[in-house]
């Protein structure tokens, strides 16, 4: 009889030590999500292309989820370009993504489409320049097919261009300059798919370019030249061809407003030849005021140039040149750096110590620090309330009721109020550019899904960068 006791005692515990199982397991998964790691889903364009958050108006589209370190940011500060998940300032009911750029303390400014910052009034403004793993994100590859203004003899390849004899090509053939056309660097087949914003698109002039390719030259080429154009300066590379003499070495020449070659002795240290037709795998930029050629990946020369002002940016573009023999300039790209709109609201920022401007790659279609607005009323009992200005969501009017108009409005903390029209006094908008320290929840690491879109050819498993 004892035995059986035991055993009707015993049948229980397989029941119960279930229950217990998925008890810990949905408290471990609880902690784990709200301490460690969460998947968030992309739900605006804020970030594109970085991040897609993109609806093609036929119920379909690309929205990535990312994978978002809530951990780092408890033993540690963001950092500057950190992808960082925060709650909205104006509305911390909703999650915000954006790439945080102004740091705690400093001043900030956008200025011809860069952003600069110093430590206080008392000190002279420098250029933020971004890490090598940033600018290949903020580069935007350019289609340049057909796009090309040939003197020589030129034909086209699947990835490149190929000149017989000496001959010039320059990069945009039809314009002066290479613009901000919304549509640069998107992936796949959605260049064609993502319609340009109406008020945005190709408005500004960019003289941040990148020329990248695999070169080689014909036995009789005694030189290929590779130009920027950036307002009223050109920046040449040099490179002497397999009929150079061999004496020659590679150089950088810069040319003023008044095609004067003011700097013709910037020689290039090591072996940049097309000597016995060597493949060059070259990569020549200018960005953020800093000319730079690398070659397979390593820097081989840099440069501190001038800025260019909106007035002076009168012509931007890329040209490829060849001396005597032909070349053959393949995996042929040009892109150009994200530029940085200023026709917002606010443009500079003096950050408190406890706070971060959070900007969106996708410049021209981003609701950020630059256009962040607080629309308060004050009413009849002395309470003020604060939230997001947005005229079609925030305040709600309601016509026509028992007493009177009516207002639905949404505060900071995302709560709903109503009060009458009559008891309340409109406040003075007031700008809201900052993101606080105890807002921030975590650091975007990767894109998880989609792995693949098949319908606009793109995979989007990637590290945020």
């Amino acid at each position: 009889m004892a035995k059986d006791k035991d055993k009707k005692k015993g049948g229980g515990r397989p029941w119960r030590e279930n229950i217990e199982a998925i008890a810990v397991s949905v408290i471990v998964i609880v902690l784990f999500k709200y301490f460690v790691l969460e998947a968030y889903k992309i739900p605006t364009g804020s970030m594109q292309p970085t991040l897609m958050g993109w609806d093609d108006g036929k119920g379909g589209g690309v929205f990535d989820r990312v994978l978002v370190d809530k951990l780092s940011y408890r033993f540690r500060d963001p950092k500057r370009w950190e992808i960082a998940v925060f709650r909205y300032p104006l509305d911390t009911s909703k999650n915000f993504i954006k790439r945080l750029v102004g740091m705690p303390g400093e001043h900030l400014k956008i200025e011809n489409g860069d952003l600069w910052t110093r430590p206080s009034e008392e000190d002279p403004w420098a250029i933020l320049r971004r890490p090598p793993r940033l600018q290949d994100v903020h580069f935007k590859s350019l289609g340049t097919t057909g796009d090309w203004k040939e003197t020589g003899v030129w034909s086209h390849t699947d990835d490149g261009l190929v000149v017989s004899g000496a001959g010039s090509a320059r990069f945009p053939r039809t314009s002066s300059a290479v613009v901000d056309r919304y549509a640069d660097g998107y992936p796949g087949d959605l260049v064609h798919a993502v319609k340009p914003k109406p008020s945005g698109s190709g408005r500004n002039k960019v003289g941040d370019l990148r020329l990248c390719t695999t070169l080689t030259a014909d036995p009789d080429c005694t030189l290929v030249r590779l130009e920027l154009l950036d307002g009223p300066y050109t920046y040449a590379l040099e490179i002497p061809g397999p009929g150079a003499e061999p004496t020659e070495k590679a150089r950088v020449k810069v040319a003023d407003a008044a095609d004067k070659w003011g700097q013709e002795n910037l020689f290039i240290d090591g072996a940049l030849s097309l000597a016995n037709s060597d493949e060059l795998e070259i990569q020549f930029q200018n960005l953020d005021d800093l000319l730079e050629v690398r070659l397979d990946g390593e820097v081989l020369f840099t440069l501190e140039v001038p800025p260019v002002a909106r007035h002076q940016m009168t012509r931007s573009g890329v040209q490829l040149i060849t001396r005597t023999g032909g070349a053959h300039f393949g995996e042929l790209q040009v892109a150009r750096d994200v530029f940085y709109t200023d026709d917002q609201k606010v443009t500079s920022w003096e950050i408190p110590e406890d706070s971060y401007v959070a900007l969106g790659d996708n410049t021209q279609d981003s609701s950020d620090g630059r256009d962040w607005t607080l629309l308060g009323y004050k009413l009849d009992d002395g309470r003020e309330l604060w939230g997001n200005q947005r005229s079609r969501e925030n305040p709600l009017f309601a016509h026509g009721m028992p007493g009177g108009p009516q207002i639905f409005f949404r505060d900071q903390l995302g709560e709903r109020h109503m009060f009458m029209q009559e008891e309340a006094l409109p406040l003075p908008p007031r700008p809201l550019s900052f993101v606080p320290r105890n807002l921030v929840r975590g650091r975007a690491i990767a894109v998880v899904w989609p792995a693949w879109s098949s319908s606009y050819g793109l995979s989007r498993f990637q590290w945020c960068r």
